[in-house]
């Protein structure tokens, strides 16, 4: 069959179909297309006067042939009467007339068979004439705005063409078929066309219009759409258009309001972005008018389901979920805007034209408390991460001891605007009066502290477990977050500022404090917050390690061997007073800087220490390494050591700062390490008791500088006697 239709076309079609077939799968643009099957319209009706004339030379040659079949069949049917008598007579193997019949017989069948296949052929024929007609018809009706026409005319067509059996797998089946689906896709865009010339929007700074430009029979393309299975694919765009365009531009704004003079021939809406926020109220009157007055402009099947469930999960989240109260008392009075948003949802899915299998809204309200610890708990990890990415290190200074217990815990709770649970409150007088001594904390670190207990008050209304566990796990993270934060993103300035390092030491001892506290207000989670007051306390331990560590290394540097060589020369005794000239202020520089209430004493008597010590050890290290040392020099040098051993003079404090923390170690008997000042006595005393207890290189110093005097049988004297323990044997020789 193939065979005869290119036989039948070839000439005039053949070759313009196959490049057109190609043009057509290769079309970028709806238009390309629109022109390429106009060129193929204009093949087929050249191919249709070719084939005109072959259907009447073949219609001619038809009618011969049946008047010879005929004929034939006549003188078949006497030959056969003849044969039966001769056969009769003679036997079949002396006539040889069967055989000569049989090939007669299959010469008939053959006839026929082709007369039916010519039959087949013709009527193939004759509906590819109709189709070529259809699709110029069709076309024609597309380009008019005919479109729920065309597009009966294209089911027409694809049913005459589902019929055609011969086209089957064909390359002619396939280029009609890519033909119709192009002309699907023509009214579809054209129909959107008309959705887009019919409402127009603009968006601007200050205000937001939908324009109806011209009236449309959207009927007419509602039924178009319908006939080529659109299945609300076009107006789903048209909707994606609207929403995109001007719904989330007006959700967006904070200050929106109905201009309900123009509702008529527009749909405007003025907008602030810098105003006050719009009750939910007067936003879902927006929505509803909005909804309303397209549908008015395109009928009731302007909105798809899916659309509309958009709004009102854009709706939702803009009204409901970013506007969910901050205090457990400001919930209450939530509970107008969730019936409002609520009557709002009923109106809006009860257009929908199949029942929404959810209400967004309504499951919202449902998940109301959850929503809100969900909110709380994200609010409070988010400024745990801004407080430790801060760069303003502002000081958070206590102008006297920090006594926790009830009325402290009520202050914070207070101040962030709700009241102290009654059931907290009870728990926090059984734990009593526990004290943090004065000293220097970032605000950031105060203000995280403050955001934990709110959270910890906030778990103690809710009457779910699983929500309490949340705001609880919440507290402790912010906490564990901050201490992890800081150091990373600080890692610069906490190297070259060693006062912000120190601070960071207190911000882990307060943190570590406050999380032992919890602990023991709550039992249940008694092993994370230990484990938060460990990790706290080790990571303060850890930063002030590498806070003296790396000062005791400056300090050793400023210390120069070779000046102790020849010290008795003027250049190198000068040399000597510049080098402990610098040490010294180094020494006061950092001790200035950790001076209660700075940090608390005991932290400032070991971090003074270890700098001393430092000193201390790079100049004992610095004299034994000297092989020869003259009378002149061992003076000099001896001099010099009792010097450096003056530094000690930097473990004094001040007497009325030391009175407060010696009261408060007095009183107190918990966490001896932070608090006990270590002032024992008055002066001079106090400081060389200081330095015996906290520099261990002190008595070695002490030591070298009288055997620099004394004579070699003082010297072993002592060594016998077990004065001079702090030395070896290389080092005396």
């Amino acid at each position: 069959m193939d065979r005869f239709i290119e036989t039948i076309i070839g000439d005039s079609c053949d070759q313009g179909c196959a490049e057109s077939s190609t043009e057509l799968s290769t079309a970028l643009t709806l238009e390309t297309a629109l022109q390429l099957s106009q060129k193929l319209d204009q093949q087929l009706k050249t191919s249709q006067q070719v084939i005109q004339k072959a259907i009447e030379d073949n219609t001619e040659t038809y009618a011969k042939a049946q008047k010879e079949t005929e004929k034939a069949q006549n003188s078949i049917t006497k030959l056969l009467e003849g044969v039966d008598e001769l056969q009769a007579k003679l036997g079949d193997t002396e006539t040889g007339i069967q055989a000569r019949l049989d090939m007669a017989i299959q010469t008939k069948e053959y006839k026929k068979e082709q007369l039916t296949s010519n039959s087949a052929i013709l009527r193939c024929l004759r509906q590819l004439a109709g189709i070529n007609e259809g699709l110029r018809e069709m076309d024609l009706m597309i380009q008019g705005g005919k479109l729920d026409e065309a597009a009966l005319k294209i089911l027409d067509i694809e049913e005459v063409l589902g019929g055609i059996e011969e086209l089957e797998n064909t390359r002619v089946g396939e280029i009609l078929r890519n033909r119709l689906e192009m002309a699907r896709m023509n009214i579809k865009e054209r129909a959107l066309q008309a959705f887009h010339k019919t409402i127009a929007v603009e968006v601007s700074h200050h205000a937001a219009l939908l324009h109806a430009q011209h009236e449309t029979n959207t009927n007419v393309l509602f039924a178009a759409l319908d006939s080529v299975e659109d299945h609300g694919e076009t107006c789903q765009a048209f909707n994606a258009y609207i929403i995109d365009t001007f719904v989330k531009p007006v959700l967006s704004a904070p200050s929106l309001e109905l201009n309900d003079k123009s509702l008529d021939t527009d749909f405007s809406v003025r907008i602030n972005r810098e105003g006050s926020e719009t009750e939910a109220s007067d936003v879902s009157m927006v929505v509803l008018e909005l909804v309303a007055f397209t549908k008015r402009k395109l009928g009731d099947r302007a909105w798809t389901d899916s659309a509309l469930m958009e709004i009102t999960q854009l709706v939702l989240q803009r009204c409901f979920l970013k506007r969910i109260p901050e205090t457990r008392a400001d919930l209450e009075a939530f509970d107008k805007v969730v019936g409002v948003l609520s009557d709002f949802e009923s109106s809006l899915l009860a257009q929908c034209v199949k029942p929404p299998a959810e209400m967004p809204i309504q499951n919202a309200v449902k998940r109301l408390d959850e929503l809100f610890i969900e909110q709380q708990c994200s609010q409070a990890l988010a400024q745990a991460r801004k407080l430790a990415q801060s760069t303003s290190f502002a000081v958070h200074s206590f102008e006297e001891h920090e006594t926790w217990g009830v009325e402290f815990l009520r202050g914070i709770i207070e101040a962030a605007g709700t009241q102290l649970d009654s059931s907290l409150e009870q728990r926090a007088e059984g734990q009593g009066q526990m004290v943090f001594p004065r000293c220097v904390v970032s605000e950031s670190m105060a203000r995280a502290i403050c955001r934990v207990y709110w959270l910890i008050n906030e778990s103690a209304q809710c009457t779910r477990e699983d929500l309490a566990d949340r705001l609880k796990e919440a507290a402790q993270c912010s906490i564990d977050a901050y201490l992890a934060l800081f150091p990373v993103v600080h890692r610069q300035q906490l190297r070259r500022v060693p006062a912000l390092s120190w601070q960071f030491h207190n911000d882990c001892l307060y943190a570590a404090h406050h999380a032992a506290i919890l602990a023991r207000l709550d039992q249940n989670r008694l092993g994370q917050w230990t484990r938060t007051a460990q990790t706290a306390l080790k990571r303060g331990t850890v930063q002030a390690t590498a806070i003296v560590d790396a000062e005791s290394r400056e300090l050793k540097s400023l210390i120069d061997s070779g000046v102790f060589y020849s010290a008795s020369e003027i250049v190198q005794k000068q040399q000597l007073g510049q080098m402990h000239k610098q040490v010294q202020l180094a020494v006061m520089q950092l001790c200035a800087g950790m001076k209660p209430p700075a940090l608390t004493p005991q932290v400032f008597y070991r971090a003074c220490g270890s700098y001393l010590d430092a000193v201390f050890a790079a100049t004992i290290e610095g004299i034994v390494g000297v092989s020869d040392i003259s009378a002149d020099d061992s003076q000099v040098l001896s001099d010099h050591c009792h010097s450096t051993l003056g530094l000690s003079v930097h473990f004094k404090l001040d007497t009325d700062i030391l009175n407060v923390y010696s009261k408060l170690a007095s009183d107190q008997h918990e966490n001896g390490v932070l608090w006990d000042s270590d002032s024992d006595g008055e002066g001079d005393q106090e400081c060389a008791r200081l330095t015996r207890e906290y520099c261990k290189m002190a008595d070695k110093l002490k030591q070298l500088a009288d055997i620099l005097v004394i004579s070699r049988a003082d010297i072993l004297a002592r060594r016998r006697a077990g004065l001079l323990y702090q030395f070896s044997t290389d080092e005396y020789t």
